[in-house]
């Protein structure tokens, strides 16, 4: 079998390899950069940035340390049971927030991530995800 000529020169190397390398690398230098930013601010600052954003400095910190995009899976979550982030962010901010850093902070951003592209309407998601419950009622139907 001949080589394609994008095998040939290399740049698969490129593609498949060293950009997701990069990007890998900028997304959690950015969580290194705020959790500096985070780290230069007095507590009594911090208390009050977290206060601003409805959670606790702690959780913050928790929530800085993750890459900027760690939530995206709920913006897909949502349009799969049939919401709209913008809407809520407009109806429901806290709860959005809430379920943002929920998000940000789960452990089974793997699973979900596959669970979403193989089978978004497969209910199986309820088992692991720390939102089923607040999805649920937003969408009005049963939680499991």
């Amino acid at each position: 079998m001949q080589a394609t000529k994008r095998e040939q020169t290399g740049w698969h190397v490129i593609d498949d390899v060293i950009a997701p390398l990069a990007e890998w690398w900028r997304k959690h230098a950015d969580a290194r950069s705020n959790m500096a930013d985070l780290a230069a601010l007095g507590s009594g600052e911090l208390a009050r940035i977290a206060h601003d954003v409805g959670c606790s400095a702690s959780d913050l910190r928790a929530v800085a340390r993750h890459c900027a995009d760690a939530a995206d899976l709920l913006e897909r979550r949502l349009t799969a049971i049939g919401l709209d982030a913008k809407e809520l962010a407009a109806t429901e901010p806290a709860q959005l927030r809430d379920m943002e850093r929920l998000c940000t902070m789960c452990g089974a951003k793997s699973r979900c991530g596959r669970d979403l592209a193989a089978h978004p309407d497969d209910p199986v998601w309820q088992e692991y995800c720390p939102n089923h419950e607040t999805l649920a009622e937003l969408a009005g139907t049963p939680a499991r």
